[in-house]
């Protein structure tokens, strides 16, 4: 299956989506479509005998305008909206100039020379405005019809032409009724609305803002030499140079023997991250140390910034349930409109002819329905775009909404709330004539040489051989340990040691798989207890989860005693030594009960449960298999994004039902106002652009939703 981003700038509505997605049902091949008003992006599932071609040709035969989505896409709509909008600005100038000389004279009277001569100043600054500034109106509205369908143009067209062709036939007739400033001011008005709506979607550009961190060239390194090419042309194998304070241009293995980086744009974390020799860069995050080089493992359309890219887009782009309930309100809406509009004319015409017209016109502008469509939109898209920012990125739209009734969560513990790399708790020295120092520094001599996960736990608690040790002969026991002849200096006497599990070392009666022992001729000279850390965040997230109402609970397949210290230390339940079928089983009890869960895993043996439950997340670093069946992405292991994530899906919640309010209190309000002639047009122009306005503005609050804090003395 692939994937096509489209760009259609001219669809601007739900009625305008509605179509767009009619017509793609009917090209063979289409496995998806989503669509999303805001960005004005449509998103296809389609297989690969699809042509994109064929798409982009479907969705002009609908009425539209689509371009395959690109960066820059956004900034040239831009730049045309913005020359129509200044044509449109001098015209109005000009035109109110004459408009208030016609108004006065029609009290004062004027003379039929002057008044012509106004008419005709007004007719020729409103011809630009009609034939060029309006056109985005005309051809949308027009494209809507030919396409079996009425978008929220159509009214706006109408509306500009009638009065304009009014207006023209006063004018060549000798009339003195004409509604050139009208038209040239609800255009100018519909046109701001529009251009400050695509600032404000520029700020939800999260696909952009996410690529927008790719730089755009890459120094490869050519027999010996730094050659600076495109990231595009960037193959696995090549050797890349980063400089110092430049961006990653590619995922890859570290080739020096550290680097200090900034990953926020990946993960939202401000803390800085040191990496090792082999160990996986990834695209887009920042150099903070001194350059360093690194072997590319993917291409960039394959990277995992890319990859998110396109999980947050496809989620961007699906329908909440409460979407599509306002999409078809605003479909009917339209219709309703203009069968309002006409009814009002006909009204007017018994109770006064003379105001049949410009009520009519108004009830065309006001009521256009652009606020309820952009309501829950926007509000869905800013929140998504926020939760990206703080390591959230949800590939599934709806579970935001599901969210929402979450009142348990289900956490796996090692990796999320205790750190994936053991610590040495405690060592204790067996041997009379060893010192705890020298315990140490012998552990971690044979732990370099084993792939356990206990191993790193000695990474830095010794020298890696200490002065004139030698290590010979090292063997690696699949279950039990290590054991090589480590001599006291160079050229002195050697001794077999052993680390590892109580019997590999002898210890017999003493089996604990909480503690590692070391060994010498057979003889346990000292033990070390191992534990999984707490995580810093950790107490701070489980603090806000309690907070917000939720009550997070322990899931893990550890030892009732390792999962009894770490529930201890966090003031939590658990449920200790399960299976996957426990887990699920678990899972089910609790939703039997009536409890909404979230689980939170990250391993294969979490699917089933992941499956089951409510809502289900994962961390990033997951199989391909674990994330395909997971609602939430975290990009992090820290736990603090899970709180924030249920922070904004309830200030989402607050904010889309004040936007649908204020758009349906305001149709209510100005539809009957407008009907009953109490508005002019102008006003009308103006407070459906500030409907649709205020609607975007008050989705943007969500994007400065502060982050969890972690409490006082602990890392965020």
């Amino acid at each position: 299956m692939s994937v096509c981003t489209i760009s259609v700038s001219d669809m601007h509505c739900a009625a305008c989506a509605g179509k767009i997605r009619r017509a793609l049902t009917t090209l063979d091949g289409i496995e998806a479509t989503h669509i999303n008003p805001v960005r004005r992006q449509v998103l296809v599932e389609h297989g690969r005998a699809t042509d994109p071609l064929q798409i982009l040709n479907t969705i002009e035969s609908a009425g539209f305008t689509p371009t395959l989505a690109g960066l820059d896409d956004h900034d040239e709509r831009q730049r045309d909206l913005l020359k129509r909008l200044g044509i449109a600005g001098l015209a109005m100038m000009q035109v109110m100039m004459a408009a208030i000389a016609l108004y006065a004279g029609s009290f004062d009277g004027i003379e039929p020379a002057y008044e012509r001569l106004l008419q005709f100043t007004s007719l020729l600054f409103t011809i630009p405005v009609v034939c060029y500034s309006a056109v985005p109106f005309f051809t949308s509205a027009l494209s809507s019809i030919r396409g079996g369908g009425l978008n929220m143009d159509v009214p706006i067209a109408l509306a500009i032409s009638i009065a304009f062709s009014v207006s023209l036939h006063a004018t060549l007739t000798g009339g003195s009724d004409v509604f050139y400033d009208s038209v040239v001011m609800f255009t100018f008005l519909l046109l701001g609305a529009r251009y400050i709506d695509n600032r404000l979607q520029r700020r939800f550009d999260l696909t952009g803002q996410l690529l927008s961190a790719l730089p755009s060239t890459a120094l490869r390194i050519e027999a010996g030499e730094r050659q600076p090419v495109p990231v595009a042309e960037l193959a696995p194998g090549d050797q890349i140079w980063v400089p110092e304070g430049a961006q990653i241009p590619v995922d890859g293995t570290l080739d020096g023997n550290t680097a200090l980086l900034d990953e926020a744009v990946l993960t939202g974390e401000s803390d800085w991250v040191e990496k090792q020799t082999a160990e996986t860069v990834y695209a887009g995050t920042l150099n903070r140390g001194a350059g360093f080089g690194l072997t590319a493992t993917r291409t960039v359309d394959e990277s995992r910034i890319a990859d998110i890219a396109q999980l947050a887009e496809q989620a961007e782009v699906g329908q909440a349930r409460i979407t599509r309930i306002t999409d078809r309100i605003a479909g009917i809406f339209i219709p309703s409109v203009l069968a309002l509009a006409a009814l009002t004319f006909v009204i007017w015409q018994f109770v006064d002819p003379s105001r049949a017209l410009m009520a009519m016109l108004t009830v065309l502008v006001v009521s256009c329905p652009c606020a309820l469509s952009l309501a829950t939109p926007a509000a869905l898209t800013a929140a998504m775009t926020r939760l990206r920012q703080l390591g959230v990125v949800l590939t599934n739209s709806e579970a935001l909404e599901r969210v929402l009734d979450v009142n348990r969560v289900y956490i796996d513990k090692t990796g999320t709330l205790t750190t994936s790399r053991p610590a040495i708790l405690h060592t204790e020295v067996l041997d009379s004539g060893m010192n705890q120092a020298e315990c140490l520094t012998l552990a971690t001599a044979l732990q370099r040489y084993s792939s356990h996960p206990y191993a790193t736990a000695f990474e830095h608690a010794g020298a890696d051989s200490g002065p004139g040790w030698t290590v010979e002969d090292v063997e690696t026991v699949t279950g039990g340990g290590v054991r090589g002849w480590i001599s006291a200096d160079a050229g002195g006497p050697s001794a077999e040691f052993r680390i590892g599990s109580a019997s590999f070392a002898g210890a017999s009666g003493e089996a604990d798989d909480r503690s590692v022992y070391l060994a010498r001729a057979g003889w346990v000279i000292a033990r070390f207890d191992l534990s999984n850390q707490v995580r810093p965040d950790a107490m701070a997230s489980v603090t806000a989860l309690k907070n917000l109402g939720i009550a997070p609970v322990m899931l893990s397949g550890d030892s009732p005693e390792r999962c009894a210290e770490t529930a201890a230390v966090l003031g939590i339940d658990f449920l200790a030594r399960q299976t996957p079928e426990a887990k699920l089983a678990a899972i089910h009890a609790d939703q039997q009960r009536g409890a909404r869960v979230l689980m939170l895993g990250d391993g294969i043996n979490d699917v089933p449960v992941l499956a089951g439950a409510d809502v289900s997340a994962a961390v990033v670093e997951a199989s391909d298999l674990v994330k395909s069946r997971s609602d939430v992405l975290l990009l992090s292991r820290r736990l603090a994004p899970l709180t924030d994530l249920f922070r904004v899906a309830r200030q989402t919640r607050s904010i889309t039902l004040q936007n649908l309010i204020w758009a349906a209190a305001y149709n209510l309000t100005a539809i009957p106002v407008a009907a009953l002639g109490l508005m002019p047009p102008w006003l009308a122009a103006l407070g459906m652009a500030a409907s649709s306005t205020l609607v975007m503005l008050n989705a943007t609050r969500l994007l400065s939703v502060a982050p969890t804090e972690a409490a006082p003395g602990m890392e965020a």
